[in-house]
């Protein structure tokens, strides 16, 4: 990317929602092809004593997709929030 940051086309929040539940929403993103960069709001997990699941299961996912993603900015939800490029 450029120096001038890009927004996201869509922004997905995942609190309150199981991991179950986030897989169907990536698949739809995923398979749906109609945004390049969603920015996925996942939060730190700071109150868990095992980490960050929905972050980890995200990270995963794309992963093993082989998708771009990286941390947002701090004032983008920072270790909270990751920004996802589904085309490149």
């Amino acid at each position: 990317m450029n120096k001038y940051e890009k927004k996201p086309e869509k922004i997905v929040d995942f609190h309150g929602l199981t991991t179950r539940e986030a897989k169907e929403i990536l698949d739809e993103l995923v398979e749906a092809g109609d945004y390049n960069h969603v920015r996925i709001i996942t939060g730190k997990g700071a109150y868990r004593e095992t980490g960050p699941v929905m972050r980890n299961f995200v990270e995963s996912y794309f992963s093993q997709k082989d998708i771009r993603f990286e941390i947002a900015k701090l004032y983008n939800g920072g270790e909270g929030a990751l920004e996802v490029f589904l085309k490149e």
